[in-house]
């Protein structure tokens, strides 16, 4: 929704306003239709507001009191209740019909941990207590809306994207951590980032700082605390066709939910199942909803299965064709925006045009199908875990008979994780992944251990691939001044599919239904659910993943690294450069290759012009 800022000068003295503006000014991006800035106290707080409730003037951002001070990012969907029992129980008389000024008053009068409780939707907010001297930097449960802090000499800085912090202190990326983005680590951590003491708030947590003291990080919600083993049995014995009932009431009510604003609302489309059946919803509610979807020209195309779909609800769609050199001509400006390497999501930068596609069409709201396949096992390689052991054999088979000497089999079969690279990049992680999967063993250990591997696997994907989306989807969508909404993480959804037995996630079939899971069904409640609102074609359709022509397709010239972030950052000279490009694996070299970019633009300092220039003479697609 917006874009947040600010400062706390705990040290010193009455908070200086200017950092707190030059960082909004960078992130108007995320918040054009107004700009605001406050200050009470030592903190200073700046905001960029999108424009989703109530229009007016009145809601402008930051609020404030001559005690409190806020600013405020996301969309609480059950404002209205909360609203209703402020003023009926509370007494409370509120001047806005925004969620904004509910939150608001909810701090004051309920206090940060009643209030985090009972709010449902995406958030990231800056609250301050002058009187208390107290100032709080909170995070939704999901990590939906970002935030990041940066703590310098007696002064704190906090805002919603990372470029933002980094310009007003001049902070430059940690080498170490930079170059290991090419292993695809720089989006998945909930705490670290590229640039070294940048913090981000963690999913589900508060941090709360005062003058004097040090900061007290509180989590209120945590999604391997959310397995309840009472539900998990009382799901494990009803019949399949009553948790598909189930399913399909809560997620309806869900996209109901989030179809709340006083502008139109659009949805983001792919062409497969998750996507199609938010919109086949959300069309029963509101017939005018716009579908918007990006064309991948070529074979990889999904659009016809959208015209499919745009068919059968009866509703517009929109297309921004994507063609295969596009990629370099975005390539530089989604990493900016991105605020790191592009190296997970390369189909960020199709994203992105999507996303200004919509923008220009006059929606600021979109609705989108991420957090499916991490709930509901809808990645094939979570699937082919079941045949790992059958398809494993002969490798196994070879294994044991080394056992006969313990050294040699060591030596030819070094424990997982155990390699010097592996150990590297789980201590790049802080270890993240690995006290997840130690925490959630605990609560899982009553379940068998097939049972117990599979219900793990949602947590896990919640922590560490749907990370990765959200942060595309953040950084696309405000790159264009658009809002996305995840109707698969409401609460109650979330909370069903972490207890759901993976029975009802993933089928049976008699028939091959995908040469990477033959005769298993991904997602199988999502898809016996959509048949109630879409045709087979979409039902039935295998994930493809929003494929483009990306890294694999990029050819790297030699030249591509002189006088770039890496080659000054390891020492290579050209000769070396000149041995990487010619013989070093490509699909890896072009990886290198945004690692790259993203030194230039934010330890360089190069000006994407500068960088834009050097990408076409250096880079180029190779395509069919």
């Amino acid at each position: 929704m917006c874009g947040i800022s600010g400062t706390y000068a705990h040290s010193k003295g009455e908070a200086d306003l200017e950092p707190a503006r030059k960082m909004g000014e960078l992130m108007r991006h995320r918040g054009p239709d107004n700009f605001g800035c406050a200050k009470l106290g030592k903190v200073a707080m700046a905001h960029n507001r999108l424009s989703l409730l109530d229009l007016s003037d009145a809601a402008n951002q930051p609020f404030r009191t001559d005690r409190y001070l806020l600013a405020y990012n996301g969309e609480i969907y059950n404002f209205r209740q909360i609203r209703k029992r402020l003023e009926e129980e509370k007494g409370i008389r509120l001047s806005t019909t925004s969620d904004t000024e509910v939150l608001f008053q909810s701090l004051i009068v309920d206090g940060i941990d009643k209030c985090l409780t009972q709010l449902r939707g995406m958030f990231a907010f800056a609250f301050y207590d002058a009187e208390k001297d107290r100032l709080i930097l909170a995070r939704d449960r999901m990590g939906i809306k970002p935030l990041y802090y940066f703590e310098n000499a007696g002064t704190l800085y906090w805002a919603s994207e990372i470029k933002a912090i980094a310009s007003v202190l001049n902070l430059k990326p940690d080498p170490v951590r930079t170059l290991f983005a090419v292993n695809n680590l720089a989006e998945k951590s909930t705490e670290f980032t590229l640039f070294s003491g940048l913090r981000s708030v963690n999913p589900g947590s508060y941090v709360e700082f005062r003058s004097g003291g040090a900061p007290r990080a509180v989590r209120y919600y945590d999604v391997v605390e959310e397995f309840d083993p009472l539900y998990y049995k009382e799901l494990d014995a009803r019949p399949r066709a009553e948790i598909v009932s189930e399913f399909d009431n809560k997620f309806a009510a869900s996209v109901e939910s989030m179809l709340v604003s006083d502008v139109p609302v659009g949805a983001f489309v792919s062409g497969g199942i998750d996507s199609s059946l938010i919109s086949a919803i959300a069309a029963r509610k509101n017939p005018e909803i716009k579908l918007f979807t990006a064309n991948v020209v070529g074979k990889y195309s999904e659009f016809p299965d959208v015209e499919i779909l745009s068919k059968h609800i009866n509703c517009e769609v929109f297309e921004s064709r994507f063609e295969p050199e596009m990629m370099l001509r975005d390539w530089v400006d989604v990493t900016y925006h991105y605020d790191c390497p592009l190296v997970i999501h390369v189909n960020s930068i199709p994203f992105s045009n999507v996303a200004r596609l919509a923008r220009d069409s006059g929606v600021k709201a979109v609705l989108t199908g991420e957090g499916a396949d991490e709930l509901f096992l809808g990645y094939p390689r979570l699937l082919t875990e079941r045949y790992q052991s059958a398809a494993a054999f002969p490798v196994n088979l070879v294994k044991s008979l080394y056992r006969i000497s313990p050294k040699l089999h060591e030596f030819l079969f070094p424990r997982n994780g155990a390699t010097p690279v592996a150990f590297i990049n789980k201590l790049v992680q802080g270890f993240e992944l690995e006290q997840l999967e130690d925490n959630a063993a605990k609560v899982l250990s009553f379940l068998g251990p097939k049972q117990r591997r599979e219900q793990f696997m949602t947590i896990k994907m919640i922590r560490e691939h749907l990370v990765t989306l959200l942060h595309r989807n953040d950084r696309m969508g405000m790159m264009s001044s658009i809002e996305a909404r995840f109707p698969f993480l409401d609460e109650d959804i979330v909370r069903f599919a972490i207890n759901l037995p993976s029975k009802f996630k993933i089928g049976r079939s008699a028939r091959f239904h995908n040469y990477k899971h033959p005769f298993l069904i991904d997602k199988w409640i999502v898809r016996r659910t959509a048949e109630k609102y879409l045709p087979k074609e979409i039902v039935t359709k295998k994930k493809f993943g929003f494929p483009m022509y990306g890294h694999k397709f990029l050819n790297i010239r030699s030249g591509f690294f002189v006088n770039g972030w890496v080659a000054e950052s390891l020492d290579l000279n050209r000769s070396v450069q000149e041995f990487l490009t010619e013989t070093q694996d490509p699909y890896l070299i072009a990886k290198l290759a945004s690692v790259d970019i993203f030194g230039r633009l934010f330890y360089n300092g190069q000006s994407r012009e500068e960088v834009k220039e050097h990408v076409f003479r250096f880079a180029e697609i190779v395509h069919d």
